[in-house]
């Protein structure tokens, strides 16, 4: 969906600074346009090197993965970028599922989140970032997976694309079995609770119910 938004108007309409970057990191500040709000992830206040070598490639990389994962459901839908260094993308009012309670819906949660996840996959992306207390957002009783900075299109790769998308994608499918063994243990599938197991014998942390 087209937005019609410049860097400037972005920036001479900020209404909240969320996140003042530090050092290789981008300042990400919430604006409006047209009585609707964006996350802008802005790069261009930094300096020629962090701009050049790092903003350049993260926001451009973002921006190509929103285009190319639009129309899947559960992620945002409205982007534009701004500049070489910075994008905008819709504001979603919701609660991260870190701030949820064990008792909240979550085989509900957990089936959306499983399908969004199985959708990036589907077309040879992986997230790589998927935390429940950052980029993962309940809105009006919905799933959004947000912040697509780390996604990778691992299914471009000739012949091998599809098999490297399931080998990479374990980390998006670890996130799912984190949140299966914490909140709904009764939806591991038999494979996800021997990738559990294994998991757990591995790691001194382990994942169980709360």
């Amino acid at each position: 969906m087209d937005v019609n938004l410049t860097y400037d108007e972005a920036r001479a309409n900020l209404e909240q600074v969320l996140i003042k970057g530090r050092r290789y990191k981008a300042d990400v500040f919430i604006t409006v346009s047209t009585g609707k709000r964006f996350v802008v992830k802005d790069f261009s206040q930094k300096g020629y090197w962090e701009r050049n070598l790092v903003g350049r490639i993260v926001i451009g990389r973002e921006s190509r993965a929103y285009a190319a994962l639009q129309g899947i459901d559960g992620l945002p839908q409205q982007f534009k970028q701004l500049s070489p260094f910075t994008i905008a993308v819709e504001y979603l009012e919701g609660r991260d599922l870190g701030s949820l309670r064990p008792g909240d819906a979550w085989a509900a949660v957990i089936s959306q989140f499983e399908r969004i996840i199985d959708a990036l996959h589907g077309r040879g992306w992986v997230h790589l970032d998927l935390h429940r207390r950052t980029n993962i957002l309940l809105v009006d009783g919905k799933v959004y997976v947000v912040d697509l900075a780390s996604a990778l299109h691992t299914g471009s790769l000739p012949l091998i694309g599809r098999c490297f998308t399931g080998l990479v994608g374990l980390a998006d499918r670890l996130s799912l079995i984190k949140m299966k063994a914490i909140f709904a243990p009764a939806n591991l599938s038999p494979q996800e609770q021997w990738m559990l197991r294994i998991r757990n014998l591995c790691m001194p942390t382990k994942w169980r119910p709360d």
